[in-house]
């Protein structure tokens, strides 16, 4: 196996807890009495397809050399910056501010997409600076 960075670590645990966190932790609204579903359930969907991406990366990463890392990288940082915008940018969530989606998902969402393009930023400076000696 190839030699772990912390930086492998960290993405695969973000991109983790995202996946699983919007399906079982900080969900969207359930659905209406009449079982149709708001527009935040969809918000939910597409973060959800987002971060299987994302976390299928996190996975290859781990067997890459450390100079290869730098495109899955930039990748995660960019799909994570994508994710930030989905909720309620791309998608917009419930009318009222006090529902689920606007109190519980959407800053779990934007906090965890935000760490991930950070990490992967960085990973990806380093990976260049490294790459450049």
């Amino acid at each position: 196996m190839k030699k772990l960075t912390v930086t492998d670590v960290i993405l695969l645990v973000l991109s983790t807890a995202l996946c699983l966190g919007v399906k079982l932790v900080f969900h969207a609204c359930g659905p209406k009495e009449d079982g149709s579903w708001m527009t935040c359930h969809w918000a939910e969907q597409a973060v959800f397809a987002v971060s299987i991406g994302m976390m299928a990366i996190a996975v290859v990463r781990l067997f890459l050399e450390r100079r290869e890392k730098a495109g899955a990288a930039l990748a995660m940082s960019l799909m994570g910056v994508m994710t930030a915008l989905i909720p309620n940018v791309m998608i917009r969530l419930c009318m009222m501010s006090e529902m689920r989606c606007h109190a519980v998902m959407h800053p779990a969402v934007v906090i965890l997409s935000v760490l991930t393009a950070i990490a992967g930023a960085a990973d990806f400076v380093l990976s260049r600076k490294e790459g450049g000696k």
